[in-house]
This record gives C-alpha cells, structure tokens and sequence, in this order.
C-alpha cells in the first residue's frame, strides 16, 4: 500500500471511461498517468436522481479501482438565479450533498485518507465537492488541485464568436457576454480555497488574470493536456477518399456550429469538390440536427467512435471551426498529430506555439462560410499542399504529452513551484 503521501484523492462528476469530451479524456490520461505515482481513489459526485450504468461503472472500476460515489441535490432555478445575480454563483453552483455514506464507509476504514490531497477536475466538479466537504467536517485534504481546463468566464465573455445561426442562439451568446462579470466573480469564490488553478492555454491564464481576478491569477499554473502517442504512427499521407472531419459533443456549444457547417459550408465545399464527404463524430445531437444530418447529402453522422484514429486516417480535412479564444481543443491536437491538416478558427490552435497560419493548419480569423469552403476545397484538389501542410502541423505537437501533464500535476500537489511547460506551449493574445 502507498504511504499516506502518495494517496491522491481525484473528485470528478463523470464517469472518465470512454472518453467522449474535453472532461473525460484528460481525466482518463491523469488516472493513468498518476496511477504510476498515487493511490488514487476515484470519486464520483452524481446528481440525487442520477443513475450509472453498471456495465460502464464495471468497466471504470476495472480501469481505475473501486468507486467512491456521492450524491448531491441541487437548488432550484430561482435560488441559483439569486446567486448568479449576487455574483455568489454560477451555472456549477447550487448544491447540496444528499449521500456521503461511502466517504463515512471509508474514513472508518482509514482514516488517512481524510487529509490525502485532492485533485478536482473539471470546474463543474468542484462545487459538488465543496457540498460534498461541507457535510464532512474530518475530511480536511491537505492540498486541493482543481483542473478547470478553461476560464469559465472567459467562456461567457466570447461566446458569441461562434456561429449563431438562430436568433435565440445569438441571443442567448450576447446574454452570456453580458453575464460574464458575474460568472467572473462567481468563478474566484469557487476557486478561493484551491491551492493551485490548472489551465490549458496561457490564453486561459491572461483571462483569469484579466476577468477573474490577481488572487486567482497567483494560483494559476499551465498543464496543457497531451496528445496520444499512436496518433503519431498514422501514415502521413491523408486518406484518398476526399473526406472531412468534424469531431465534437453535439449537445452544446457545437450544436450551432454542427448546423451552420451543413447549411452554410458543406454545399459549398461540395459545390467545389462534388465527391467530398463529410464525416461528423458526436454523440447529444437534438431531432432537428438529427434531421439535418440525416439529410444533407455526402454527411454521414456517427454517434460515437471507440477509436478515432482510423477515422483520421481516412480523412483527408479535419475541421476545428472555433472563434472563442479561450482553451487547448483536443480535436485539434490528435488531428496535428494524426497528420492532417487542419481549417479552423485561428482560437482553434489556441496553445499550440509556433503556430503559422498556412504552414501548420489554415486559421480564419472569424467564422466565415466562404473563406472556410474554399480552404477545403483547395486541400482537397491539391493532396502534396495537404501533405505538407499535416507533417509540419504533426511535428509543432510533438512536445504535446500527458507524461507533462502528470509532471505539473504531482507538483501542484506538493506546492512545489510547476516546471511550466514553456516549449510547445504559447502566450496566444486573449481577444479583446
């Protein structure tokens, strides 16, 4: 058994196991990684009403060990208004613990493991844990680490960069930006207590200097996530079938984007290239853009992937259309490492330093339906270009590795001073 020291106590509201979105796959990399260090111990916080499912809950335990499970109640949408208003809160906060019996089962147990340090990730999870904590006096983690990832606030703030086909989608962005200020102040009081603030771009960190606060800025460390190493051996050449890319969670933020990308891009990429198609990865998709997907030509949908890397490899364009400014996209980097290049935002290589537009990937500054078919196209038609383009995207991610991540992490732990990863991680200028 581990030494006191070595114990880790990692706090998630997901199941890591598979990972199908930018919560689940770093924290699938930080169990394996720590693993080789920490005891760790696994805890899941789960809504009051919440189920798992067993197969799954088998599977992560045989993965990552056995499961420490919570539950929390949440306040009403009133109450949680009142202290977004007030600026005690956000769209995280509003919970109250319901069932800590498994943290009792095992402080009884050892009860060691009531000061072992704490890694929380991602932000979402911190303010079930704080519930959790409130109701459990004798735990008291000598040092808590919380990887947000990115700047929520930063998230409100630029939000409307991104296509809003609808009315109500970009209306819904300008009353993000004007909540902003108060997700801001919300975001410093639910990272108050945290010994250390894990970001993924020094973009994330200048916007937690810039909107949250100096406080929380002090605390904020680099820890960049990495890449898979087997995506490196994907044949270089991309794939001959004239396909297209799009990975993403389709229940959000992408689910506008998904849409203007049918309506607004593909017939016009396919206007240029009639025997292109267009391949898109994502599970949350409502009956409208189920409907869209279905019936656009050359578009197949696909819930989820177990394996992406074949889907790389058959690809000859992946697409990372994002304007928002603000965190490292794991589309962008297993498709860099993969070989292929990449039409996007230019926030879409956020964190990647180095980065030159038209040598590494071809960025747009904003989102803009012609300019983004074109680019397409033209990749399309001259195969040696989109070659060229993938091995130096694919060489610029190199330094990308979860081994890093890990570094930083058992660091933060410790409150020893991080090695931040400075090559291969950039200072991108946060919008303005």
């Amino acid at each position: 058994m581990a030494s006191l020291s070595d114990r880790l106590l990692v706090v998630a509201d997901q199941l890591p196991h598979p990972p199908r979105n930018g919560a689940t796959l770093p924290l699938c990399h930080y169990l394996a990684e720590l693993a080789r260090t920490h005891e760790v111990q696994l805890v899941l916080l789960l809504d009051d009403d919440q189920r798992i499912d067993s197969e799954q809950r088998a599977e992560n335990e045989r993965r990552f060990g056995p499961l420490l499970l919570a539950r929390c109640t949440r306040h009403g949408p009133l109450a949680r208004a009142a202290d977004e208003t007030s600026g005690r809160g956000m769209f995280q906060h509003g919970w109250v613990a319901a069932d800590t019996r498994d943290f009792d089962e095992l402080a009884a147990r050892d009860a060691g493991w009531c000061t072992a340090p704490v890694l929380v990730s991602p932000i979402s999870a911190l303010a079930r844990w704080r519930a959790v904590r409130t109701a459990l006096p004798r735990w008291r983690p000598r040092c808590t680490v919380v990887a947000v990832h990115d700047c929520t606030a930063a998230e409100y703030r630029w939000r409307w960069r991104s296509p809003r086909p609808s009315a109500l989608g970009r209306a819904k962005a300008w009353s993000h930006w004007l909540r902003a200020p108060l997700v801001a102040r919300a975001e410093a009081i639910l990272l108050a207590d945290a010994d250390a603030v894990l970001v993924q771009t020094e973009a994330d960190r200048a916007a937690m200097r810039q909107l949250v606060g100096a406080d929380t800025a002090a605390r904020t460390q680099l820890a960049p996530n990495g890449v898979r190493a087997d995506l490196f051996d994907v044949e270089a050449a991309p794939g001959a079938d004239a396909q297209v890319l799009f990975v993403a969670e389709l229940s959000g933020e992408y689910a506008p984007v998904a849409a203007w990308l049918c309506r607004s891009v593909w017939p016009q990429v396919r206007t240029g290239h009639a025997a292109a198609t267009l391949t898109i990865v994502g599970r949350g998709a409502d009956a409208a853009l189920k409907q869209l997907l279905a019936t656009t030509d050359g578009v197949t949908h696909l819930e989820f992937a177990a394996d992406l890397a074949p889907l790389y490899a058959r690809s000859a364009v992946i697409w990372s259309p994002l304007w928002k400014g603000f965190g490292l996209i794991n589309k962008t980097l297993e498709a860099m490492a993969a070989a292929r290049p990449v039409v996007g935002g230019l926030a879409a290589f956020n964190g990647i330093a180095g980065f030159a537009d038209g040598e590494h990937g071809i960025g747009l500054a904003r989102p803009d339906a012609q300019a983004m078919a074109a680019a397409t196209v033209a990749l399309l038609r001259e195969p040696a270009r989109a070659q060229t383009l993938g091995a130096a995207g694919r060489e610029l991610v190199r330094g990308f590795r979860w081994e890093r991540t890990a570094e930083v992490i058992r660091a933060a732990l410790v409150g020893s001073p991080a090695r931040q990863p400075g090559d291969g991680v950039p200072a991108l200028e946060v919008p303005r």
